[in-house]
């Protein structure tokens, strides 16, 4: 029996309704306009709805990616702006360092580098065609970073002051006093002053090129020194510790110092160089000039006097012959 019926079922569906259709359409036409819209309220208004939740989410969800794409330009945008600020302000200093220089200065950017963890050389876009040549320093408006070493037509290699073979005669300026001495690499991405053992230094002091050797002009700024102490090993010598000026990894323009001089400057006059924020150390010709002058003072006063000397001397001895008895 409960087969029968659900087999019959559709067939019951069915006939009711055709009755209810022919219940409805024999009731007066407002009545019928009146169920028509209760039945489109029942039947089509949730179906409205989740029309508008979806409409909703593809507007809410296209939306989100218009603002995501538009925040990633902004983002852009200020990184560019902030390069560009960073990038002008560089230029800025390197124009402003330039036209304090009173040497001929090669500028140049580096395009390739040693990515290492202590990177020893890189590359430069300029080469013999603008100028550059062998053994040439390259600085930046902060300092020393290296010399040239491999010259090409329209690139050369650089030798960074962490290279291995690198060295350079230095300058320490103290309060007082000036120390000569040779700058190395250290294993550490620093540099090593070594100078004689009987030279005084102090940690803060100022480390520049001291314009000896034929490569490096006098007064780059090289670092200061960040810690002395003597050679344990043999004890003939100071090994001071070098904190450099120059952060190579953040180098991205440079100037290479041509051997061109300043056409005013006369011929042998070791040139002067200008780095802002460091004293400058007098010339080597003024501060020799002053010892050799004093030394010939000196020396002149004691030949002098040695002379004076003699001459009594003779006097006392000819009035001895003469008189027979000692002069008084």
């Amino acid at each position: 029996m409960a087969a029968l019926r659900t087999g019959r079922r559709p067939e019951i569906v069915a006939a009711a309704l055709v009755a209810a259709s022919v219940v409805i359409l024999a009731l007066p036409e407002p009545t019928q306009n009146s169920l028509a819209r209760r039945a489109n309220h029942v039947v089509l208004l949730p179906l409205a709805r989740v029309r508008a939740a979806l409409s909703g989410y593809v507007r809410l969800r296209d939306e989100n990616a218009r603002l995501h794409d538009a925040l990633g330009r902004a983002r852009l945008e200020l990184a560019e702006t902030r390069t560009l600020r960073a990038q002008n302000r560089e230029l800025r200093r390197l124009l402003d360092f330039r036209a304090n220089q009173p040497v001929r200065l090669l500028p140049a950017r580096v395009i390739d580098r040693d990515f290492g963890t202590l990177p020893t050389t890189f590359v430069i876009d300029a080469g013999s065609e603008d100028g550059v040549e062998e053994n040439l320093p390259v600085v930046t408006s902060e300092g020393l970073v290296g010399k040239t070493v491999d010259v090409g037509l329209g690139s050369t290699q650089v030798m960074l002051y962490t290279h291995p073979e690198f060295s350079a005669s230095a300058l320490l300026v103290g309060g007082d006093h000036l120390e000569y001495g040779i700058v190395r690499p250290a294993p550490d991405g620093r540099l090593r002053l070594f100078l004689p053992l009987r030279s005084y230094s102090e940690a803060g002091e100022t480390i520049v090129t001291s314009g000896y050797g034929g490569v490096f002009p006098r007064g780059i700024a090289i670092g200061r020194v960040s810690q002395t102490h003597e050679d344990d090993r043999l004890g003939l010598q100071r090994i001071d510790s070098v904190e450099p000026v120059v952060d190579l990894g953040r180098v991205s323009a440079v100037f290479a110092i041509s051997r061109e001089g300043d056409p005013n400057r006369s011929a042998g006059e070791v040139t002067r160089l200008f780095w802002p924020g460091y004293a400058y150390p007098p010339m080597a010709g003024e501060t020799f000039g002053r010892a050799d002058t004093a030394a010939v003072a000196d020396t002149t006063a004691r030949e002098t006097s040695g002379r004076a000397d003699t001459t009594a001397a003779a006097d006392t001895t000819a009035g001895e012959d003469a008189s027979g008895t000692p002069a008084p």
